[in-house]
């Protein structure tokens, strides 16, 4: 899978699974930015901004709604427009 891959969920039983995970890793990061946020650790709270969205994109657009209370401020660019 790369950074800009979604996980498709048409027949295959491993792929739920891995999506929870996926989702799972997305909050325990929304956890830890916000904890680096709150201890002022700027350049933590910056990169886990990075893999926060890393994470989202990889999970796609299709649970948008599911991962909405986890933003950060970095804007979401797509590598398959360049």
């Amino acid at each position: 899978m790369g950074v800009t891959s979604t996980i498709k969920l048409d027949g295959d039983p491993g792929a739920k699974d891995a999506l929870d995970e996926l989702v799972a890793l997305a909050r325990m990061i929304a956890y830890a930015r916000q904890v680096a946020q709150d201890v002022k650790l700027q350049f933590a709270t910056n990169c886990l901004d990075l893999a926060l969205e890393a994470v989202k994109q990889e999970v796609g657009e299709g649970l948008t709604r599911e991962l909405a209370e986890l933003s950060s401020p970095v804007p979401l660019v797509s590598i398959k427009s360049h």
